[in-house]
Parts: structure tokens; C-alpha cells; sequence
């Protein structure tokens, strides 16, 4: 039985979950299958982060794309002006900006990191899946 889609949580990976996943860490294979195989969890990728991630581990996005239980968001423009001025890499500001609440997330998305101490105080929860 699957769980109410109002009540599932919504996870962002950031560039370290990516690369975590393409180093094959358990945790973060762990949501993606738990995304696939029921309603519960909701799977997003901001694609500069994806990628930074490829650019740092080739092959990442080509294995990111086969998987069809992931949403991916595009570089738009909101996402653009978001970043603007941001220190941070395009990669994170899209992240953080999926992240954020939204029509479709009211509450927004969890990031999911291996880097818990890059979203400290930007307003995004985190959940850490470091080893």
C-alpha cells in the first residue's frame, strides 16, 4: 500500500548526493529505490547541479537519466536570478532554489547532502546522508 501523496516527502539532491550515489552509498540508493517502488518519497534534481556532479564524476547524469522515478527542473529563469550574486556554485543556488516552497511544495523540499554544513542558514531542511 502506498503512502497519500499529500503526505510524501519531497527530497532535492544536492551535488554531494549525487556523486555519494555514483560512489554507490547505500543511503541515497536507498531513497531512490523507496521513490520508485511506492509514493512516499518524491525525487528532485536540479540539473546545473547534475551538472557539476557529471563534471566531477562522468557518467552521473547518464545514470541519473535512465531513472525515471526522478523529477528533473530545468535552469530557468527564476532560478537564474536566484543565484545572482550567490558565492556558491550555480549548481547549489538551483538546488537551493528547487528546494524552496513552491505551488507544488507548500512545505518545500529536504535537501539531501553529504555536505549538511553548506546549507547551514539558508533556510532549507536537510536531511544528511554522510557516512
Amino acid at each position: 500500500m502506498s503512502a497519500d501523496p499529500a503526505q510524501a516527502v519531497d527530497v532535492v539532491l544536492d551535488e554531494s548526493a549525487l556523486l555519494a550515489l555514483g560512489a554507490g552509498s547505500v543511503l541515497v540508493s536507498r531513497i531512490l529505490h523507496q521513490s520508485a517502488a511506492t509514493d512516499s518519497w518524491r525525487v528532485h534534481v536540479a540539473l546545473a547541479a547534475l551538472a557539476d556532479a557529471d563534471r566531477a564524476r562522468t557518467g552521473v547524469a547518464g545514470h541519473l537519466a535512465m531513472l525515471d522515478q526522478i523529477a528533473f527542473h530545468p535552469l530557468g529563469l527564476a532560478a537564474v536570478l536566484a543565484a545572482s550574486g550567490e558565492p556558491r556554485s550555480l549548481g547549489w543556488s538551483h538546488t537551493r532554489h528547487v528546494a524552496q516552497p513552491g505551488p507544488e511544495r507548500p512545505e518545500g523540499a529536504r535537501v539531501v547532502t553529504t555536505t549538511p554544513k553548506d546549507w547551514e542558514g539558508v533556510g532549507v531542511r536537510v536531511l544528511d546522508v554522510s557516512p
